[in-house]
């Protein structure tokens, strides 16, 4: 009769996790084996529970939490947007960061990026926009700077670009960023990010100078 060995009998090895497969709905969310799931613990780990990005809610409704609250669960909502890909248009291209400032969420366009709300800061942002105009038709949207990149610049076209555009004779980029706005929050509502979303509480537009973003609430009684 063979000897055992003083290690005992061989155990086999044991058998890998059964991962069922996800339903097609669920194929964007992605999952991951558990490296080392411990007592209780779960064998996958879903993007949400990695990031913790989906479900947050953010209650972004000024009568629910007050507008101070809403501004600065919205800002964070526009940066986890911009950081992840929500937007999902145009946005993403050109602006760098939401912050909340005088009472209102300023979105920053990057050609527009450290200049402050003083007199010298406003003329900055002023003399940044005539040397873009410089350079060609609407340099701070997205297809003006793709245009730029591809063709150079456009010293005269960028010049009657601007007066077209400012006589409502061509459509502007700023014409479309309310609407771009809208649909990047109701992707971040539909996502779990945000709750409580009403594009009729706030009010959206651009700066008079430069392109920056802004999202105020509207003032009681204002019409909706």
């Amino acid at each position: 009769m063979p000897a055992q060995s003083p290690e005992g009998p061989k155990r086999a090895a044991p058998a890998a996790p059964m991962i069922d497969p996800l339903p097609a709905g669920d194929v964007s969310l992605g999952v991951a084996v558990a490296a080392d799931g411990g007592p209780g613990s779960s064998s996958t780990v879903t993007a949400r529970r990695a990031g913790g990005l989906r479900d947050m809610a953010l209650q972004v409704d000024p009568d629910t939490v007050g507008t101070k609250a809403a501004l600065q669960h919205l800002a964070k909502a526009v940066n986890i947007a911009f950081q992840t890909d929500y937007g999902e248009n145009y946005l993403e291209a050109v602006y760098q960061a939401a912050i909340v400032r005088n009472g209102e969420i300023r979105v920053v366009h990057k050609e527009y990026f450290g200049f402050g709300d003083t007199w010298f800061g406003q003329f900055g942002r002023l003399i940044r926009s005539l040397q873009l105009t410089l350079e060609g038709p609407d340099p701070g949207s997205p297809e003006g700077q793709k245009r730029i990149a591809e063709k150079g610049p456009a010293t005269i076209r960028g010049l009657l670009n601007l007066l077209a555009r400012k006589l409502d004779l061509v459509a502007e980029y700023e014409d479309r960023v309310p609407a771009y706005v809208e649909q990047m929050f109701d992707r971040l509502e539909a996502s779990g990010i945000i709750n409580g979303w009403d594009r009729n509480d706030w009010n959206i537009g651009t700066t008079r100078v430069g392109l920056d973003i802004r999202i105020a609430p509207r003032s009681p009684g204002e019409g909706k």
